[in-house]
């Protein structure tokens, strides 16, 4: 009985050994090719050390400065971890509840169908407010202009409706955590910068870690970020001008990222009710719990608990990982999207997470599905995303397996057999697409978001015959800009008014047209006339555009 027990505690631990020997050369042989352009930074860190770190690639293209661990990145939405932190922390001085409605500390934001939205729900992004990040982009406002939060306070306070009601489910938003970084301003009468270095990077010693709220501030040590252009050249992509705090813009490096999560085994700062508000996931008025909880995802790997978040802005990718029952996190800061994180964190986490055994005599793992090809015809056809008209996927055999193709923007993607009700993007797998029982329901998850699908009849594109109906001017009071709607030989096209490069929309269904991730739902007047439309997009819903007289 003693041997058995023995045996239950050492194998996980010995597996565990095994497959954290085996990381240095995955690293290695997924990074190594960005040993002369802008890479990425990976660090381990295990039992309270940094176990390993490594730099990949260029900090600086115009003077060849190589990464280190040491070296300054920007790590976008990562940040959004600090940000509950500092409205958790004003919490517990008592200067705010989470239960307060925004109003309280933001009156400019209306109040929609005299319902409340808390503090948690921009914490959790079930607030149902639209995102200040996508309406900037469709008033034409250059990511590259100067911003300030007072603009981004101002696009959001002008919104006549919200995307859903609060609580009623999950949509990323990064115009939350704006508003509670102007929250933090208004409380405290700091800025979030400043706020964050007196409660958290001082007292934990994060000596270049920082929100950047001065774009012309000197950083040591800091990365440029860059992509690459239509040429395949490195271009310069370090946005210093959008200096503003809550959804981004905090500069880190993995040495003091290591600081930052030593708190969560012995903390420090905000001591134990400051971790469990950080990880307490959010409940739906439904009364389901979704993953995200303070600035955090809380998932599974392999059996083992996960806290983590990504980031992307600009030209900077970031990821950070914790796998707490294991006292391992995994942290990735890069200055080159082209590094493709996403992607080859499962690889890792693979690598550091060995499956949760139970016994010495693990089941072997089932063999991979293939269905019969009646059975992959009967999951094709034509399914329509809720609340979402403009999404269409078109569901096709193809050979022995399913070609997916999103008609909003014609693009086609295959799927492979996870098992026998789900399938992943061959190219994409975190993607994943499940058929439910009825086989007209899919559930479509992205990297963070899920969407449910339900089967609908094709549309006869033909059936459209007068395309010039919908030509014309539209303007939005809530986006502040003038669309331009004119058709160009077989197809209509959209463009800010005064651009001269119109850009072509897809058919999709009756009145609705789809232009990469942008839906164009036009609505009719009690005379079938075109009156307007609605724009929709990830994070927004039913944008109005009226039609101009």
């Amino acid at each position: 009985m003693i041997v058995k027990v023995l045996w239950a505690i050492i194998l996980p631990l010995f597996i565990s050994t095994c497959a954290f020997a085996q990381i240095e050369p995955k690293v290695e042989e997924l990074f190594f090719e960005f040993k002369n352009t802008p890479g990425v930074e990976v660090a381990i860190y295990k039992d309270g050390n940094i176990s390993f770190s490594k730099g990949y690639g260029l900090a600086n293209l115009d003077y060849d400065i190589p990464i280190t661990s040491k070296t300054v990145f920007d790590i976008g939405s990562v940040s959004k971890q600090f940000t509950a932190a500092c409205i958790f922390l004003l919490e517990q001085q008592g200067k705010l509840s989470i239960d307060d409605p925004i109003q309280k500390f933001i009156p400019e934001i209306p109040v929609y169908n005299n319902d409340k939205i808390t503090l948690q729900n921009l914490i959790n992004h079930t607030s149902g407010l639209r995102d200040y990040a996508e309406i900037m982009d469709y008033a034409g406002i250059p990511i590259g202009n100067r911003f300030t939060e007072s603009m981004g306070l101002e696009m959001m306070a002008r919104q006549k409706e919200p995307n859903f009601k609060p609580g009623e489910k999950f949509m990323y938003n990064n115009g939350g955590y704006l508003l509670l970084a102007i929250v933090v301003r208004r409380v405290s009468g700091k800025s979030i910068g400043q706020f964050a270095q007196e409660v958290i990077f001082d007292p934990l010693g994060m000596k270049s870690t920082f929100i950047l709220e001065n774009p012309n501030r000197v950083v040591k040590n800091s990365a440029t970020g860059y992509s690459k252009n239509s040429r395949g050249q490195f271009e310069k992509q370090h946005y210093y001008n959008h200096a503003i705090g809550g959804d981004g813009q905090v500069y880190t490096t993995v040495e003091d990222l290591f600081l930052w999560d030593s708190n969560f085994y012995n903390p420090k700062v905000g001591g134990q009710p400051l971790l469990s508000r950080l990880r307490e996931r959010a409940i739906l008025t439904s009364g389901d719990t979704i993953s995200y909880a303070g600035g955090l995802f809380i998932e599974k790997h392999n059996g083992h608990r996960l806290e983590q978040h990504g980031g992307k802005w600009g030209g900077f990718m970031s990821g950070f990982f914790r796998l707490p029952d294991l006292h391992i996190s995994l942290v990735m800061l890069a200055n080159n999207p082209g590094t493709m994180l996403h992607l080859k964190t499962p690889m890792l986490l693979d690598l550091l997470t060995p499956s949760v055994v139970s016994t010495p005599s693990r089941k072997k793992e089932s063999k991979s599905v293939k269905l019969s090809i009646k059975k992959l015809g009967q999951l094709s056809g034509v399914y329509e995303v809720i609340g979402q008209p403009h999404k269409r996927y078109s569901i096709s055999l193809d050979r022995d397996s399913l070609l997916v193709t999103q008609l909003w923007n014609n693009e086609s993607f295959k799927l492979v057999v996870k098992n026998e009700t789900s399938f992943v993007r061959k190219d994409i797998p975190v993607i994943q697409f499940n058929f439910e029982k009825q086989p007209s329901l899919v559930t479509i998850h992205e990297r963070i978001e899920t969407y449910q699908a339900t089967s609908v009849k094709p549309f006869d594109k033909t059936s459209i015959k007068n395309l010039s109906e919908y030509s014309g001017e539209y303007f939005s009071e809530e986006v502040g800009a003038t669309y331009s709607i004119s058709v160009i030989g077989n197809s209509i096209s959209w463009s800010l008014k005064g651009d001269a490069t119109p850009t072509p929309m897809s058919v999709v269904s009756q009145d609705v047209f789809g232009q990469q991730g942008l839906g164009f739902v036009f609505t009719r007047n009690t005379d079938g006339k075109v009156n307007g439309f609605l724009l929709q997009d990830r994070r927004i819903r039913n944008l109005i555009f009226n039609k101009m007289k």
